[in-house]
């Protein structure tokens, strides 16, 4: 069942609805990190002179690694957070293809999805933030330290994922309920797609097609009654 959903979800990326969402959501996220450059820089400008030139570079020198290094850990969920703007535009271009017959699912208002993105975004940067001293200890042993990721992320991933898809076709504590029933499939699908964020370059796609996948993760476990 998931092995399916997931073929279906990769088979459509060359949906134009697909690229759309692409291009917005990489203008989101390019925007949110220049913004981000733009206050760091600012905040250098803004910091006394320590009247050494070597000391001003190492300064500015470490700033830039430490916010390159930020970017490629973050870049990723603040794109799945612009993705999830954008969550119906996938959902609708999914159903059109593979579920025209059914009753299509409600559009989610704009700011309960904005809400939705942002939460997700700051759920993720806190538990993975109270995770560090672990993630420091296990840095020791790199496959728990992998494994343990993959288990925390791919937990976050598919509940937030599934919610937002669930929120389409079913009030908030069916999708709940349904969500907890189903979790171990469900937990089982975020870490396949916390898998794929791991993979450079296609971890751009990989919010795209987790939204689709998730769809048909959905109406598979739907059908399942």
């Amino acid at each position: 069942m998931i092995a399916a959903a997931l073929r279906q979800a990769l088979a459509q990326l060359p949906d134009p609805a697909f690229r759309r969402v692409l291009v917005r959501a990489l203008s989101i996220s390019i925007a949110v990190f220049a913004a981000l450059a733009v206050a760091l820089w600012l905040g250098l400008m803004l910091l006394p002179d320590v009247q050494q030139t070597w000391l001003d570079w190492v300064i500015g020198f470490a700033s830039g690694i430490g916010f390159f290094v930020l970017m490629l850990l973050l870049f990723p969920a603040v794109m799945t957070a612009a993705i999830g703007l954008f969550l119906d535009d996938i959902a609708e271009a999914v159903e059109r293809r593979y579920y025209a017959a059914e009753p299509a699912g409600r559009p989610l208002a704009f700011w309960p999805g904005l809400v939705g993105a942002l939460r997700f975004l700051a759920v993720v940067l806190l538990v993975n933030i109270l995770l560090l001293p672990v993630y420091g200890i296990l840095l020791f042993f790199p496959p728990l330290l992998y494994g343990l990721s993959l288990v925390v992320n791919g937990w976050l991933v598919s509940r937030e994922y599934f919610e937002q898809v669930a929120a389409r076709y079913l009030p908030r504590a069916e999708a709940d309920a349904m969500r907890r029933r189903w979790r171990g499939d469900i937990w089982l699908c975020g870490i396949l797609i916390v898998l794929l964020l791991t993979i450079p370059l296609v971890n751009f796609l990989v919010p795209i097609v987790a939204t689709a996948f998730m769809v048909h993760v959905y109406k598979r476990l739907r059908s399942r009654g």
